[in-house]
């Protein structure tokens, strides 16, 4: 079994070997602006009655989530591209 991962693995470094170019991509990042999800405007009472209060806690973080990746994205967004 270790003789045929030796084998294995000695045809990975050998068809590695085999490419000596280098190829650099150019990497540009996209400074478009972030896209604000849409939520549709809801009355936190009515939705609370309805969910009950643990529902009402779980859908609360999950848009708490959603709402800090969204920030998290624009924050990097203006670190990259210096806006």
């Amino acid at each position: 079994m270790n003789a045929l991962k030796l084998s294995a693995l000695a045809a990975v470094f050998a068809a590695i070997s085999a490419c000596s170019t280098v190829e650099y991509v150019p990497v540009a990042p996209e400074c478009s602006p972030v896209v604000m999800p849409a939520l549709p405007n809801i009355d936190r009472g009515e939705l609370w009655d309805a969910l009950g209060d643990e529902q009402y806690r779980v859908l609360e973080r999950y848009i708490d989530r959603l709402w800090s990746v969204v920030d998290e994205q624009s924050a990097i967004i203006g670190e990259v591209c210096g806006e």
